[in-house]
């Protein structure tokens, strides 16, 4: 009995020490910029110059609509 005890012990220390290497490996380094811990959800799909372009074109969209809808608008 103290046999299978101690093994099952082992066994447990066995898997904590796995998934604490799995955290470790897996967790955002805390000295990253923010926008990299961002990137790296999709890291494996996209590119970080194609996220910069898509981000860039999406806020240029929104200054073209701001401006169009301030040089359009109707003073009362």
């Amino acid at each position: 009995m103290g046999e299978m005890n101690r093994q099952d012990r082992e066994a447990r220390e066995r898997m904590a020490a796995a998934e604490r290497q799995s955290e470790r490996q897996f967790s955002a380094d805390p000295t990253r910029p923010r926008r990299y811990k961002l990137y790296d959800r999709i890291a494996g799909r996209v590119s970080v110059t194609t996220m910069n372009v898509i981000i860039g074109a999406t806020v240029l969209l929104l200054v073209l609509a701001v401006v169009v809808g301030i040089a359009t608008a109707n003073p009362q």
